[in-house]
């Protein structure tokens, strides 16, 4: 008899163990639980991506060589550094001889208009004159901005996402050298379906969790596409974090949106 009271006992703390067991799963799934859902809303899920807000292209307005290439792909820079720096000494000796010119034509106009406050010169020659230094102030401003496009300069504090020239190069004029973005300021960029818009507004909150980093990070609305995909019946929305995010653009995750249940 009393191996089986035994036998009997065992079962019972085994059942009970089990039974604490799934109280804790239960518990564990309550904890984490959708956006909305303890609120009586229900969760949208999909997919979004995580791009900047800004990035760019970087091409020569010049045709020369390069003699400073400062940073390459991944590499961090500063508002106002130097990312391509050329070769202009002959942008620069043409932007002496335009200012050369600039004053002496400058000069012969002066003189001209004393010599017409003498009788000893033409109204004519002093209008030509004043053509000549328009021409040659011209000239200068022209020699003027192809200097100054001897050093590119970040836009913007960001990161290189990768560059397309090498260092002692010589380039053409509108050829790419490298591409930037802003990795300070990124955006979400989710494709929902249009029938979402009965209930999607700007500053809505939601919930991304980001595969990479397998974090899940708070976030907004803040825009909301002008036209629906009429094809695929989808429209294009961009969020931002509202909160500090570990990520990188080009990252994606699981979008979470809360609406209430009709």
């Amino acid at each position: 008899m009393l191996p089986v009271i035994k036998h009997i006992f065992k079962i019972q703390v085994l059942f009970c163990l089990f039974s604490l067991l799934t109280s804790a799963s239960l518990i564990a799934d309550d904890n984490v639980s959708l956006i909305g859902e303890s609120s009586g809303e229900q969760a949208e899920v999909i997919r979004g991506l995580i791009k900047p807000k800004t990035s760019a292209v970087i091409s020569s307005e010049i045709a020369a060589q390069i003699v400073k290439l400062p940073y390459t792909s991944g590499d961090a820079f500063n508002k106002g550094d130097v990312l391509v720096k050329f070769n202009c000494a002959l942008y620069a000796a043409q932007q002496a001889s335009s200012r050369a010119v600039y004053e002496g034509k400058k000069k012969n106009l002066e003189n001209l208009k004393r010599l017409l406050a003498l009788n000893a010169s033409s109204d004519i020659d002093v209008e030509l004159a004043e053509i000549e230094v328009k021409k040659s102030q011209a000239d200068l401003k022209v020699a003027s901005v192809l200097v100054s496009q001897c050093t590119i300069k970040a836009p913007y504090a960001g990161r290189v996402v990768d560059t397309r020239v090498n260092r002692y190069e010589s380039v053409a004029e509108g050829q790419e050298l490298l591409s930037i973005l802003n990795d300070k300021e990124l955006e979400i960029e989710v494709i929902v379906p249009s029938s979402w818009l009965v209930w999607l507004k700007k500053e809505l909150p939601f919930e991304i969790y980001i595969d990479e980093v397998q974090v899940k990070y708070q976030a907004k609305i803040i825009q909301i596409g002008a036209i629906v995909d009429p094809v695929s019946q989808t429209i294009s929305i961009k969020g931002v974090f509202t909160e500090p995010a570990n990520v990188l653009a080009g990252m994606s995750g699981s979008a979470y949106f809360a609406r209430v249940k009709q």
